[in-house]
């Protein structure tokens, strides 16, 4: 990962690029604005990467994040054409410490990587569907930049005080963000979120 940081950039557009030219249906798991994704990417893989030696910290993570990929519509067919890409971006751009061991040791980490996200989204997927639909019924301005919005999901959504959820607005598809829950659960079943307004901001 060394010889990779400082042109991540470079490295993740070649992936992107290589992803989705052998495989193009993938393209439309991805938002129209790519920049963002690039940049959680690299994150997961540096992460991955840095706890390689600590499997509990490592499976906690993974986990959480093949629970959180059920969102996007990925399936576990998915995952070998992103390693195949990632391992192809890998070798194009870390010439000076690539070879057959390092290939193996990627191949290696990657499988057990996308095995134990694959498994996470299975058993999830036990407890739970991939999103919920809502209805906005109430959108109220509390300042000029800050909107408290109320929607009306289409089944029990449970949370906890002082949780967040991830939440895609129909004018822009496959762009998700996080918002704070503005209350504890409600016997009615709306949940409320705080929304800001920022500069350029897509959603918020």
């Amino acid at each position: 990962m060394a010889e990779i940081e400082p042109i991540a950039d470079t490295v993740t557009s070649y992936f992107y690029a290589l992803l989705f030219l052998r495989h193009p249906g993938l393209r439309d798991l991805f938002p129209a604005a790519m920049d963002t994704q690039r940049d959680r990417l690299f994150k997961a893989l540096l992460t991955a990467a840095t706890h390689a030696d600590d499997p509990v910290t490592l499976t906690t993570y993974l986990t959480h994040l093949g629970r959180g990929h059920r969102k996007y519509g990925t399936l576990p067919e998915h995952y070998p054409a992103v390693g195949e890409a990632l391992i192809g971006a890998l070798s194009r751009h870390a010439p000076g410490t690539w070879g057959p061991r390092t290939e193996a040791a990627w191949v290696g980490a990657y499988t057990t990587i996308s095995q134990i996200m694959i498994d996470a989204a299975t058993e999830d997927e036990l407890r739970a569907p991939a999103w919920w639909q809502a209805e906005v019924v109430s959108h109220v301005m509390r300042t000029k930049d800050i909107a408290i919005v109320t929607v009306r999901p289409d089944g029990p959504y449970p949370f906890l005080a002082g949780q967040y959820t991830a939440m895609e607005t129909p004018w822009w598809p496959r762009v998700w963000r996080h918002y704070s829950f503005a209350s504890a659960p409600r016997s009615d079943g709306l949940l409320s979120f705080h929304v800001k307004a920022v500069p350029a901001g897509w959603v918020s």
